[in-house]
């Protein structure tokens, strides 16, 4: 039976893993298989091949696509395989056959003699068919009912908007019928320690703020002060709260909330409480500046991840004062492009404590088989080279990769204090390196996020946990695009 090795394969695709779920179809045997739950996946997993490729590829693989979807839809009148055969046949430049297939949907549709599907996937598909015809006014009107049918479905949302988006931009017209249906956006927060007493000003300008980004989801730390008050204010709108904080737990309240004392560790405790995730590195147990800027580096990569899996956009927000330094979290942020919200508070209260120790974030790149001569150090039968930069890490990883596919890598971004011996033989570098698939990248769990604002181009897939002699870690992995 083959379902639960499609369903495995379905979900490695939807985390965006296309090779790692291609290699999977491969080796089970289901590349040449006339099941029709099998084509269909294959043809999806060669659009999403295709939809990476450059133009001399992505036509023939577009139209091997076409061909397992036609392959699945002759076997038995079901409307998926069938509407992504006339959205191919359009991508690919063959217009009047895109038309002719998308008429035969809609008369599958009228006529009612189509295998079972959800309500929302009837009305979604049959937006899509009328877009194709041309006729926008009676797609967005079917659209607004396939949302209105599963107003909740964000994954299935996406995935017919980024459909849709794909069939606008070849038309070459506006987005503007899908633009009012996208999820809300993700938001990253961050604010600064030291509030008035009185905090009816500053909650009146962050509210502003919010009622105009109008978040889904919000991540970011939970600091006396702003940062708090931002999460309570975002949470009371309905947003769903994702804590990413730079230390262990107990660390973090120490240093950032109690020590100030009054009403801040009472409000952190309550919202930790409503967070629907958190995540607190257990080995970093001092604050510093570094920590600081990894954790928010890794809350900006989530609030990312999150806006592109539901298919909308991801927004910073910071609150602080006119005196504030510019951070260099906020640097990449602006470097990939992405809009950032500055509330400038009327009444705040000067920097409270001391300064944060200083430290510095470093890439440890580890395998179990040797770098070129000279490149690396070795501990514990583990090889090892040590970068001040993650994205030239990963160039590295990479070019490593493609000259050696049979090696599997491992990557840490690790904070180091200046007390610190940096010989990465107690890391998670040198701990994962055996665990890493050939032909991977393979770095801990939310670490991997941060990547995002690093080095774009690099994408992790989250792929469950790794045991090592300091517990469970969860993973994401790396594979590069076929050359």
């Amino acid at each position: 039976m083959i379902l639960p090795i499609l369903a495995q394969i379905r979900t490695v695709a939807r985390s965006g893993d296309t090779i790692r779920a291609w290699r999977m179809l491969s080796d089970a045997g289901l590349l040449q298989s006339d099941d029709v739950e099998a084509l269909s996946l294959k043809g999806r997993l060669l659009k999403d091949r295709a939809a990476r490729s450059d133009a001399t590829e992505r036509s023939a693989l577009l139209a091997q696509a076409q061909a397992a979807y036609m392959q699945a839809a002759g076997v038995r009148p079901a409307t998926y395989p069938l509407i992504n055969a006339a959205t191919l046949a359009f991508l690919n430049g063959c217009p009047d056959e895109a038309s002719r297939l998308a008429r035969a949907v809609l008369a599958l549709l009228d006529n009612g003699n189509y295998e079972p599907e959800t309500r929302y996937w009837l009305a979604a598909t049959a937006a899509e068919a009328h877009l194709l015809l041309g006729d926008r006014t009676a797609s967005q009107a079917a659209l607004v009912r396939a949302m209105e049918a599963a107003p909740q479905a964000w994954e299935d949302h996406a995935a017919t908007l980024r459909q849709f988006q794909q069939i606008l931009a070849r038309q070459g017209a506006s987005t503007a019928i899908i633009d009012p249906l996208r999820p809300p956006p993700s938001l990253y927060f961050s604010g600064i320690i030291g509030l008035p007493e009185n905090e009816d000003a500053a909650g009146r300008q962050i509210g502003e703020a919010l009622d105009m980004i109008g978040p889904g989801a919000v991540f970011g730390a939970l600091a006396a002060g702003a940062d708090i008050l931002i999460a309570e204010l975002a949470a009371a709108r309905g947003a769903a709260l994702h804590i990413v904080l730079p230390t262990a737990l107990e660390a973090f309240r120490e240093a950032s909330v109690a020590r100030f004392g009054g009403r801040w560790p009472r409000r952190f405790d309550r919202l930790m409480e409503m967070a629907e995730s958190i995540d607190a590195p257990q080995a970093t147990r001092e604050l510093s500046d570094a920590a600081v800027a990894k954790g928010s580096e890794i809350a900006m990569g989530l609030a990312l991840r999150r806006a592109e899996a539901f298919a909308t956009h991801a927004v910073a927000l910071h609150v602080g004062r006119a005196s504030d330094p510019y951070i260099a979290s906020h640097r990449l942020w602006h470097g990939c492009g992405l809009p950032l919200r500055t509330v400038t508070l009327a009444q705040s209260t000067p920097p409270q404590g001391p300064p944060l120790r200083t430290a510095s974030n470093k890439a440890i790149l580890a395998s179990v088989v040797p770098f070129a001569p000279g490149l690396q150090q070795s501990a514990s039968g583990i090889h090892y080279v040590i970068l001040d930069d993650p994205a030239a890490a990963m160039a590295l990883g990479e070019a490593i990769l493609r000259t050696s596919p049979g090696y599997g890598l491992a990557l840490e971004y690790r904070t180091v204090l200046p007390t610190e011996p940096l010989d990465g033989e107690d890391g998670l570098a040198l701990l994962l390196a055996p665990a890493a698939p050939a032909g991977s990248i393979c770095m801990s769990w939310p670490d991997a996020a941060a990547m995002a604002l690093h080095a774009p181009g690099y994408r992790f897939e989250l792929a469950g946990d790794v045991i090592t002699r300091q517990g469970d870690c969860p993973v994401g992995h790396y594979y590069p695009s076929p050359a």
